[in-house]
């Protein structure tokens, strides 16, 4: 009976630990099929989006280039001009070279006013 119980309470302890690993696991699955899914030969570019976006760099920046073109910001056709940068900017609000890339649009947008 001792055994049993003994057993059972040690399965308990190390059920946790398991579980910790088996979703460590999984997470680098994940990242790795997203990184090969990218269809980049360039591994090192693709690294440096995944660590900014892991030190928040991107999530700034992202916030930033949408707070300085919304839309509603504009008046006419410059109004349109903000509508189709803010649409880039969130279709890559996950990739920080891009939002680099829109950021010199959105600066030179706002420097022609």
């Amino acid at each position: 009976m001792k055994k049993n119980i003994i057993r059972i309470g040690s399965i308990v302890l190390v059920l946790p630990f398991i579980f910790q690993v088996a979703v460590k696991i999984k997470n680098k699955r994940a990242l790795r099929k997203r990184v090969l899914a990218d269809g980049n030969s360039d591994y090192e570019s693709t690294a440096k989006d995944i660590a900014n976006g892991i030190n928040g760099n991107t999530r700034k920046l992202y916030k930033e280039l949408i707070t300085k073109i919304h839309p509603d910001r504009f008046l006419d056709h410059k109004k349109i001009i903000a509508n189709e940068l803010s649409q880039q900017i969130t279709k890559s609000k996950h990739n920080h070279s891009q939002l680099v890339e829109l950021k010199n649009q959105v600066d030179k947008f706002l420097n022609e006013n």
